[in-house]
């Protein structure tokens, strides 16, 4: 059972590091001695508060991005965001943010391509849960395979 006053000071080091860096948060859980599914839960939750962040204030974030960058984001049809973004729409974004920009730049991308807030909110925050249970139980199960190795 979860003691969780022992455990509160991992799990919020655990969202404070998925809330930067989604596959930084997982290895770090394990290595604070977390079992994967709180681990999961946390980096997903503190995904998925990076995301609406962004995506519940995206008219000025929108409006700074397009001042910032201007057509560079949405422009070039060559582009690899725009080539996802044509071809898959939010739900590409959603599974591809996660392991390549992360949270805020994804829903940023995702909301100067506009993309409705809570569509764009509910799939990066499903693509953030998916991928961090994928990569805690590859990571769980390759410190396994090492440790049976050693015995």
């Amino acid at each position: 059972m979860l003691d969780l006053a022992a455990e509160l000071p991992k799990l919020l080091s655990v969202f404070g590091i998925a809330f930067f860096s989604l596959w930084a948060s997982i290895p770090a859980g394990l290595a604070l001695g977390l079992s994967p599914l709180p681990i999961i839960v946390t980096s997903a939750l503190s995904y998925a508060a990076g995301v609406g962040l962004v995506a519940f204030l995206g008219a000025p974030v929108r409006g700074w991005i397009m001042r910032r960058f201007g057509d560079k984001v949405t422009g070039d049809p060559n582009s690899a965001v725009s080539r996802v973004w044509a071809r898959y729409g939010v739900i590409g974004l959603a599974l591809l943010a996660p392991v390549t920009t992360g949270a805020q730049i994804g829903a940023a991308v995702g909301m100067a391509l506009n993309a409705s807030p809570r569509r764009l909110f509910l799939l990066m925050s499903v693509g953030g849960l998916l991928w961090a249970a994928l990569f805690a139980v590859a990571i769980s199960l390759g410190i396994m395979g090492v440790q049976q190795a050693v015995q």
